[in-house]
């Protein structure tokens, strides 16, 4: 097992040396392999709280800092700032954490990848315990459409 030692600022030398990458993906196909045989730490989702409309999704996996993945104007978008944690001051939205509610905390990721569906795409997010959760528009036959995180199989 890999440690993180400290530097004298407090951080990581692990954490140091990665680099944002910003956007890894915007498109409406694409394949993201890094995360396949990892557990899933903590997903969390931040909601318009008037629409409750899903704006962005969180995901923290072991050994890595936060990514996010959203959908927006017909394309499914995947990115890496290099984040330790989630800024969400921002009060115009909720962020509601699923690990939880979805029973995932723990469970291994065999796949992740985006696909069209209809006038938009799906970020789908397969783990090997036959779960499935997705990023999906609410209405898909409407070009941008609002966003919805959903999940499929066990409880």
């Amino acid at each position: 097992m890999q440690r993180d030692t400290e530097n004298e600022t407090g951080k990581s030398i692990n954490e140091m040396e990665r680099e944002a990458r910003g956007n890894i993906f915007q498109d409406d196909h694409f394949i993201f392999t890094e995360f396949n045989g990892l557990k899933l730490q903590q997903l969390v989702v931040c909601e318009n709280p008037k629409t409750k409309e899903t704006i962005m999704v969180f995901i923290k996996v072991e050994n890595n800092n936060w990514h996010q993945f959203f959908l927006d104007v017909g394309f499914g978008f995947w990115q890496d700032w290099n984040e330790t944690e989630i800024d969400d001051d921002d009060e115009e939205y909720n962020y509601i954490d699923k690990t939880i509610e979805f029973d995932i905390y723990n469970k291994t990721i065999s796949k992740i990848y985006c696909e069209p569906h209809e006038n938009n795409c799906q970020i789908i997010i397969e783990l090997e315990s036959n779960e499935k959760l997705i990023l999906r528009t609410t209405e898909p036959k409407i070009f941008d459409s609002l966003s919805e995180l959903i999940k499929l199989g066990n409880k």
